[in-house]
């Protein structure tokens, strides 16, 4: 009887010596290339826009007055509602003017005294004049004529003057309100002894316009100066610059201001030169001391590169974007940065116009892989729009 197991001993051994043949074969055909990642991209672009800048600033008034007594006396009459609006010329108050009505009266007597004593004085010397040729009087008379007509000349200018003061003083007695504004709170009442010592009765201060004051740092100032320069070389300040307020609420106030003053010298301590903008305020919405965020805009127009805010990102080594370069690779473009405007940011280095940079896909695409760009979005500019 045989062995049955030889004929599956042959068949297995020649399975072994097929299998090498079998492994060269799947090892010489070619591995699969897993397809590229699609990024949407958009472009580099230059375009006008009219640069700005925000500052912190704080409201005073255009004029801001204290209201004193020039003279002394009880005060009879306040004749404004504390916090009201009042116009220039307005009475505010009113000081007993009986002392300086005396004191006119008296100083009017002198005058007429002084007037009366003068016209003798210069009959005198007239009839002096006469009798000297003649020998009727000496030469010593005829000084003393001269003597007594200029005293009487004299005291007339002093009882002129006297008569002046007494008005001025009178006039005193009546406060009234140097120009139109709102005035505060008063410090005395009817019945008060008021003068040149008592301090402030009151504080009077102009609303419309009213004033914002800010500091503007040096790098802002040099870089709009000499870019109005550029555009017309008369032109060497920023009065051209558009001032808009944000109100601590976060609401827009809608008038628009000019800048009116700039510091003469840049702070060495905080790099910034003081400026002042004036703004319209035509309804008293706005009061001093208030703070609000002062926006610069230059109403004329500049070029920029811009950038989509979608394209920006950020790490501990700063800001950047990811860029697809002529091979389809991806690189990595670190940026430096203006200012935004709406969803596009202004790029003032580490890009160029006409790059290619991703808005869509950034999750799946690191520097150095090949990507495909399946859409374009936004137009390549190469000169100024």
């Amino acid at each position: 009887m045989g062995d049955t197991r030889l004929p599956h001993i042959k068949s297995l051994g020649r399975m072994l010596a097929a299998l090498p043949m079998f492994l060269v074969l799947a090892c010489s055909e070619p591995a699969s290339t897993p397809p590229l990642i699609g990024v949407v991209v958009d472009n580099v672009r230059i375009e006008p826009y009219q640069a700005r800048s925000v500052y912190v600033g704080r409201l005073v008034a255009k004029d801001d007055v204290a209201i004193r007594a020039s003279v002394s006396g009880y005060l009879l009459e306040r004749t404004f509602n504390e916090g009201e609006q009042v116009q220039a010329g307005a009475v505010l108050y009113v000081i007993d003017p009986s002392e300086y009505v005396a004191a006119l009266a008296i100083a009017s007597a002198d005058l007429a005294a002084a007037k009366a004593n003068q016209t003798n004085a210069e009959r005198n010397y007239r009839r002096g004049l006469e009798l000297l040729p003649k020998g009727a009087i000496s030469q010593v008379e005829m000084d003393n004529l001269t003597a007594q007509k200029l005293d009487a000349d004299a005291r007339i200018e002093a009882a002129g003057a006297q008569v002046t003061a007494a008005q001025v003083n009178l006039g005193f007695t009546t406060i009234k309100a140097p120009l139109s504004g709102r005035i505060g709170r008063s410090q005395v009442s009817p019945g008060d002894l008021v003068g040149p010592g008592s301090g402030d009765l009151t504080t009077l201060v102009s609303v419309d316009p009213i004033e914002a004051l800010f500091q503007v740092s040096e790098a802002t100032y040099i870089d709009q100066i000499s870019q109005r320069v550029k555009a017309n070389p008369t032109v060497s300040d920023l009065k051209g610059i558009e001032v808009t307020l944000e109100l601590a609420d976060g609401l827009q106030y809608p008038e628009v201001g000019r800048i009116d003053y700039f510091g003469n010298r840049i702070d060495e301590a905080t790099g910034t030169m003081e400026a002042r903008a004036r703004i319209p305020n035509p309804y008293g919405l706005l009061v001093p001391g208030q703070y609000v965020r002062v926006t610069l805009q230059d109403t004329m127009l500049r070029d920029g590169l811009f950038v989509p805010l979608a394209a920006v990102q950020a790490d501990q080594q700063g800001t950047f974007v990811l860029v697809v370069d002529a091979n389809s690779t991806v690189v990595r473009n670190n940026l430096q940065l203006g200012d935004r405007f709406d969803d596009m940011i202004l790029v003032t280095g580490g890009l160029e116009a006409g790059d290619r940079v991703i808005v869509r896909g950034l999750q799946q695409v690191r520097p150095g892989m090949l990507v495909e760009i399946t859409a374009t979005v936004g137009v390549a500019v190469d000169g100024a729009g």
